[in-house]
Formats: C-alpha cells, structure tokens, sequence
C-alpha cells in the first residue's frame, strides 16, 4: 500500500490534545485535506446566524469568490453592511482544497481568443488574468495572509508527440495575438529538464503568470481580514432559498440590498439551483516530505506548478515544505451528487499516485500521507461567468472548471465593481453577463439521467483519447476529433 498510515506530521495546537465535542469538529474539519491538516489555529466554526438581519449584502459562500468581493468591496466603499452566510466553514470546498495553483487560465479562454468578434475583449481579459495573479500576491503582502504564495511560474510538459503538436500550437497561437516570450515561452525538452526533470518529456511551454500557493492558507487568511473590515460571516449556516430579496437559511431570513450567489460545486443545495453549476470532482494527494537527494532527482529546485497534457488534467506542485501535492480530475456522480469527506486508504488514490510516478518513477518506494477530494463547479458552457442583475439586485460568479483560484479574485473585484455600478475595464470583458449564461433559470444542465450519460461518456472519451496517444493508435486523430465535435 502507498499510503502511509498516522499521516499527519503538523504541529497541533493545544485543543488537538483533548478530546471534547469541540475537538471532534476540529479534527473533522482537519481531515478534509492535506491543506486543511497544515494551517495553522483551530479550525473551529464561527457562530451560525440565529435570527433575521437585514444587511446592503449578502453573499453566500465563504470560498474565495465570496470573500474577495465581500474584500473589495469594502475597500471601495467602506460603510457598507456585509454578511457573508456560509454553510459549513470559510474554505470548506474548493478553495480550501485545490491544487494550490493561482493561475492566469480560464475555461473557454481559447474560444474566445478564436472568435474575431470576441478577440479584442478577450485579450483584455486574459491581461487582467495575469494581471490578477500579481494582486493576490500584492494582497497577500499587503494584509500579512502567509499563504505561501511564490510566483515561479507553470511548466507545462509534452509527453507524447500529439501533445507536443498541441502545446507547440498553442504557443504560436498566443503569440499571433500579441503575448511574448515573457507571457507563453515555448521549451524544448533540454529546456523544459532546467525547470523539472519530468520522465519521457519531449517538450513544453513556460508560463510564468502562474503562482504556486497553499489553498487554505489563503482562504482562512481571507476570511480573517474581511472580519477586521466589519464584515460579519455567519459560519454552519446553509442557505435553502434564494430571490430577489435575500436569503431564506436555516437559522433565519436575510434581507439584503444586494445578494450575491458564490457556491460553486455547492450550488445545487439551494432550491431551484440544481442545474445551474453541477459538481465535478478531482482527487489529490500529498507526498512525505522529499529529501535533498530526491528533490535532486526530479529536479524541482523552485516551487514551480506543473502538468503535463493528458486529455484528462494533471497538476502538482512543490509545497513550502518540500512535498508535491499532486491531483488528477476525478468523476460526477449521479444526480449532482457532492462528496465531501473520502477515506484516504481508498485504492482510487493509487491510481493519483501512479499518475505521478509516470512523472517522477524515482519517487517509487515513497509514500503519500494525505489523500482527499473535492467538488468543483461546472457551468452547461464548460466556462465561468461574473453576472448581475441590476433589477433582481443579484450576482453571482462561478463555474471555473477547476481554475478558480485566480479568476475568483477577477471574479470578486468585477462583482464590486458591478455592484457599485463603476465603469472599469473589468466588466466590459466576454465572461461578464454574457446572454446565454446571465440568468439563473438559463442554459441549463440536462436533466438526468441524460446530465449523467452525458459528462461521464466525455470522460470515458477522453479517458480513450490519452491511451490511443500512448499507444501511439492510428485511431488517435479520429478520437480526438470526434472529441473535439461531440463534446466541444
């Protein structure tokens, strides 16, 4: 067995030692993740909401979409009343458990960038992107939130020939429109082994508008500093309902100028909401702590994040502690289901681990000491959106298919900048208020069991298309085109 039993080598505050109710939810919440186990404090809930209130906004959620907006928008305009309501505790989905990669990619970016109507504002977009990277770290500096956060960039690794055709595409792509070598740099395969020493890499591209940072760090650190701010969260408190007025929770009614709808996988909880952003999940887990002569072998030196381009997405990192964390796409489950909780000794995480010696074979004889999953949202367009609806006084953001974590702090400043009806750069950009998307009650997803069929038969095609490239199968391009128009 590959995973290592008594995991959990973090230091633990005093409360971890006893073994009181209020203990069991600590450690409960510690175990949802490697990056949940290593923050420092106690991870004890706020107080839930017990009565009606009534506030300018309210914004459910309390991962980094909601938090970055509540942020901003108290730094534009401070006397404003927020609350956030969240239904378990700041950072309990996504943004407490990803893969630790704040990035300047987006879903559908590509598509976008392909449309000559949307080229131009699609360029703008992606500079904000990267642009949103730098002000992470910027904040994060600013407001003392030590998460980690090291701007070395992404490597991006070909592996067979129809990926170095791919990423080699891309790269030229990119520089069509005007990006540089500072932006998209394209790595030959001595190149590419200076970065990291990735088994079999034929070649690959360097972006540097990439940042490797822990997850839960950030999202708690956020959570605090929005606190000092005046903003009140209001922490194991599910929202059930939502219109035009506020919240309907199960600890009471709130009434809000403005509301704001940032649950990602999670928004199927509340009513009506089921098939808007569905949950699909992805596995990780996290190696012991490397040696110098491991780190030696696989040639990590900086915290570079890294994947390579396997149909079906890879993605680690070097921790600041000198462990990769390492993740896979994972399966949706049928009816939108949400799994929170998973056991780490479950064979579905040797599979996360072969996919990483196919990366680093000298790490072979090592062990992971943390395995966990997560939910992310997944919109019917495959691409993430910032909406608002002036006359239904409601926003919300969403749907980043796994790349939230930089495009939720463009996403939180555009949402405030919405809000307070200010003219930036920002909310003149393809993913604001696009028609298809902007209202909750459109471009849904199928109902089941079609929704089911449908998504899994994508990744059973996907799952096809990387075996015929390592197979080198004449089959490949057809697979990959049949890919490309049925699943686009």
């Amino acid at each position: 067995m590959t995973y290592l039993e008594d995991p959990c080598s973090c230091q633990m505050s005093p409360i971890d030692m006893q073994s009181s109710p209020v203990d069991e939810e600590h450690r409960k919440y510690r175990k949802l993740s490697f990056w949940h186990d290593s923050v420092p404090g106690a991870l004890l809930p706020r107080l839930g909401l017990e009565n009606n209130i009534e506030v300018d906004i309210a914004i459910a959620g309390a991962g980094y979409t909601g938090l970055w907006t509540a942020y901003y928008l108290k730094r534009l305009q401070p006397t404003l009343s927020i609350a956030i309501i969240e239904s378990e505790i700041a950072g309990f989905g996504a943004s407490g458990r990803n893969g630790g990669w704040c990035s300047a990619y987006l879903s559908g970016m590509e598509k976008a960038l392909a449309q000559p109507a949307l080229a131009d504002a699609a360029i703008r977009l992606q500079r904000l992107l990267f642009d949103s990277v730098k002000e992470v770290g910027r904040v994060t500096a600013l407001e003392s939130i030590e998460c980690h956060f090291d701007q070395s960039g992404q490597v991006e690794a070909a592996i067979l020939p129809a990926q170095l055709q791919r990423v080699r595409e891309h790269v030229d792509f990119m520089h069509g429109l005007g990006f540089g070598e500072q932006d998209f740099r394209w790595l030959t395969s001595q190149q590419l082994r200076e970065h990291i020493n990735i088994d079999g890499v034929l070649g690959g591209m360097f972006m540097r508008h990439c940042a490797a940072i822990h997850p839960a760090r950030l999202v708690r650190g956020l959570a605090d500093v929005v606190e000092r701010q005046g903003v009140k969260i209001f922490e194991q408190t599910p929202v059930i309902k939502l219109d035009q007025q506020g919240f309907t929770t199960t600890g009471g009614r709130v009434k809000a100028g403005v509301s704001v709808l940032a649950t990602e996988g999670y928004t199927g909880s509340i009513k009506g909401l089921g098939r808007k952003l569905i949950p699909v999940h992805s596995m990780m887990i996290a190696t012991e702590p490397l040696s110098e002569l491991q780190l030696e072998q696989i040639g990590l030196h900086r915290r570079h994040v890294f994947n390579n381009l396997d149909h079906l997405t890879t993605y680690g990192q070097l921790t600041a502690d000198r462990r990769i964390a390492f993740g896979c796409r994972g399966s949706y489950l049928y009816g939108s289901r949400v799994r929170s909780h998973f056991d780490p000794a479950d064979s579905e995480f040797d599979l996360v681990w072969e996919a990483l010696l196919k990366f680093f074979p000298t790490l072979r004889g090592s062990r992971y000491t943390h395995a966990w999953g997560g939910a992310m949202g997944v919109s019917r367009t495959l691409s993430p959106c910032v909406c608002f609806n002036k006359e239904k006084h409601l926003g919300w953001a969403g749907g980043y298919f796994g790349n939230g974590v930089g495009a939720s702090n463009l996403a939180g400043r555009t949402l405030a900048d919405l809000i307070l009806e200010r003219d930036t750069d920002r909310v003149h950009t393809p993913w604001v208020n696009p028609e298809r998307a902007r209202e909750l009650d459109k471009k849904l997803w199928e109902i089941e069991p079609v929704r089911w069929f449908g998504i899994n038969s994508r990744a059973r095609l996907m799952q096809l298309a990387d075996w015929a490239e390592r197979t080198h199968s004449s089959a490949a391009p057809l697979i990959n085109k049949a890919l490309d128009t049925v699943f686009p």
